[in-house]
Parts: structure tokens; sequence; C-alpha cells
């Protein structure tokens, strides 16, 4: 990277898997150094919207692959776009900014449907409009050329984990764990980008949040009330466990339904709950027996840093120290947003956001479609 590269505002939202709202955030970098920004901001989905979501899913995995001859699809992308002009202008109120102020915005959209095995990933949201209606040159569609050039086109956030792990002094190996919708985790050998390896380890909360919502008046597991007063069915886990994900070699990616948990609506709520956070924790210890050596220290972001019970699975299960990335001064809530806005940065100067050990792509790769407003 060019050592004139200039340090710019950027903007990051990210809809993850959990279906739950839209994180948004402010760095400053120069592709390469980051330096956090101003106040995070989150806009939470109503009932309303996060049926239309499940609805959207729904059709996406009838339909089977990318299309935008939908309908009822394009209706959620019209929607997923709306928001996230909310999500920014709620973000620039917050923070006494205007427009002008920023100079690029990370756009993830929604993954509505995975499917690296095919060789295609989608996701919605109109980065044109959003650019238009916001005046501000928006980066999305980041994962299309990822898969292009041989890539899983997923996970995108481990250049990220990296750039951030260089302002701290750590005894490497570190792992960055993601416990979001999806798992995934990167693996940092040391300050030098070759030395990454990331992939998604599994189910996150996805799962455990659809159980609650179907089962109980709550929508998620709020601080582990569920889960803390069950009991784990080990049997379940185990049978769970004989997916073939789990004997692939990284990189390697997954949908949030990848995974069929049969015979979890024989348990009670609490059991299900404590057996599906048991899941997720085994998922990641069969992932870190995928790393080339072991992990000093496990850094946690995601909305599994708010479940108890997810976070002393992990150190009960995990080598190393297992902590929060709290811990380091960061929200782990906002990470992957904060993410897209230095993956949109890296877009503007050409440089690369995924690699060979991230994402199986045949080379370091840049990503994503600039929309400059008019």
């Amino acid at each position: 990277m060019s050592k004139n590269n200039t340090e710019i505002l950027a903007l990051g939202l990210m809809s993850g898997t959990s279906l739950d709202g839209i994180d948004a955030a402010l760095i400053k970098s120069n592709g390469d150094k980051v330096i956090r920004y101003g106040k995070p901001y989150q806009i939470s989905y109503s009932a309303a919207e996060k049926v239309a979501l499940h609805n959207g899913l729904s059709e996406a995995r009838q339909v089977g692959a990318p299309t935008d001859q939908n309908s009822l699809i394009n209706q959620l992308e019209n929607m997923i776009t709306n928001r996230h002009i909310d999500a920014v202008r709620g973000l620039l109120d917050l923070n006494s900014l205007k427009s002008d102020d920023i100079d690029i915005i990370g756009f993830h959209g929604q993954t509505i449907l995975h499917g690296p095995d095919e060789g295609w990933t989608w996701q919605i949201g109109l980065g044109k409009r959003l650019a238009e209606e916001l005046g501000i040159t928006v980066v999305n569609d980041f994962r299309r050329n990822d898969m292009e050039q041989g890539g899983q086109g997923a996970p995108f956030v481990p250049i990220y984990h990296h750039a951030i792990m260089k302002n701290f002094d750590l005894e490497y190996p570190v792992a960055f764990l993601n416990v979001g919708g999806v798992g995934n985790m990167t693996w940092i050998g040391s300050d030098k980008e070759k030395e990454l390896i990331a992939f998604d380890t599994g189910p996150g909360n996805a799962l455990l949040d659809d159980w609650v919502a179907q089962q109980s008046d709550n929508v998620i597991d709020q601080d582990g009330v569920y889960s803390k007063l069950g009991k784990v069915d080990g049997s379940i886990v185990d049978k769970w466990l004989e997916n073939d994900y789990f004997n692939l070699v990284p990189p390697k990616s997954l949908d949030r339904n990848n995974f069929d948990v049969e015979g979890l609506n024989s348990l009670s709520l609490e059991d299900g709950a404590a057996t599906l956070c048991s899941f997720t924790a085994r998922t990641i210890k069969e992932g870190e027996r995928k790393c080339p050596s072991k992990v000093k220290s496990w850094f946690v972001c995601g909305g599994g840093v708010q479940n108890p019970t997810i976070m002393k699975m992990l150190e009960d299960t995990l080598d190393g120290k297992v902590r929060s990335v709290n811990e380091l001064g960061f929200n782990s809530e906002f990470v992957e947003a904060e993410a897209f806005a230095y993956l949109a940065v890296r877009k503007l100067y050409d440089l690369p956001v995924t690699f060979p050990g991230t994402t199986g792509v045949n080379a370091p790769s840049t990503g994503g479609v600039i929309n400059t407003p008019t």
C-alpha cells in the first residue's frame, strides 16, 4: 500500500444473520491503520420487519439462486435499503455529522442465502439508491468478486481483525471469534497478512434465537435466562456434529440454515436452549482443531458475548484464554460494522480484502462495487 493514502472517515453498516437489526459505526483509516471514531448506532427491526425477513429467507430457499425477478424479495430489498438509510441518518445525528463529513460507506446488505458450493451468494440492498439518497459514495456487493476468483465469499472480516490486533501487544497466535447468527473465527499467526486462516465454525446464535422465539414470548436468550437453567443433551449434540461440514478443511463457509437440529423439539425450552449453546461451543472446538497451532488468546465479539452460557461453555471447552473484545476497549456488537467501513476504504485504495487463507480465493483479491452519487 502506498504511504500516501489519505486517512478518511468511513461509515460501516451491518445487518447480520441474526436478523435482529442494523449496526452502524465509524472509523478513520488509510486502508491499513484503523482508528475507531465517534459513537456507534443501532436500529432494531420491528416484529413485522423480522417476520418479513424470515419470509424472505424462506422465499429465497424456494427460489434456490439469486434473482431480481421475485416481487417479494424486491419488496424486502427496498425495506432493507430504507432501514439502512435510517441507520445512517441516525448515526450522523448522534455524532453531529453531516453527509459531507463522510467519505465512504461500506454497505454489506442482508444475506438471504449463501451457496458457496454452487459458486454464488445472495445479499440484498440497493447500494446505488443508498448513495443517491444520502449523497455519500457507497461500496456494496463485496462478496461477488471473491467468488468469481474461486473464493467462498466468506468470511470477510478477517483482514479487519488482523488490522486491529496490530494495535495491541499480544502473544501470537490469537483468534478472533465472532458469535453472530453464524459463528466464524480468524486465526492470526503473526502480524503478517499471510498468517491468516478464517472460516465459519457453525451455528452461532441463529438457531438459539429461532428456538427461543418459537417456544416463548421472547426473541433471544437474553443474558442466558433460559440456557442457564437447562440441561445439555449431549447425545443430540453428538448427532448434530456428524454433519459433513465439520470434516471439511478451511477455508469454508455456510448458510444460517445449513443445519438440521433433529430431536430439538423433544426438549423443554430451557434444555433446548442449553443444548443449542453447547452445539455452538463444540463446533468452535472443532474449528480450533483445524488451526495450525494452539491459540494463546481468544477474543469474542458478536451477540454471543452477551450470553453468559455460551461464554462459560467456550471458557470450559477451548484451549487458551477466552475473553470479550470489550476488554480491549471495543463494543463487541459493532466490530462487523466497523469492518465493512474498513473494507470500503480498502476498496477505494484498491487493496485486497480476501486472501487464500480466509476464503480460498486464488490470490489476494479486492472486492466491492463503488456507487458514486450523481
